[in-house]
């Protein structure tokens, strides 16, 4: 995960933008924590994506992760 994430306070940020789709498609794929939100939640019209994930949350440019 060391490729889209880095670590900020304590924060697990994303490397790419809110507006990278592909970036969060990649990460989410190999994501082992990958849990999607409910559907209607869903940012990315790809399921398996970073933007549709139940840990993710908004930032105003990023997204942050709290997974377990």
């Amino acid at each position: 995960m060391n490729n889209w994430f880095e670590i900020d306070g304590g924060l697990k940020l994303s490397l790419f933008s809110a507006q990278e789709s592909g970036a969060a498609r990649q990460a989410a794929a190999v994501c082992t924590f990958f849990e999607p939100d409910d559907e209607d939640e869903w940012v990315d019209d790809i399921q398996i994506s970073c933007f549709n994930c139940q840990y993710r949350r908004w930032l105003q440019h990023k997204i942050s992760c709290h997974r377990p």
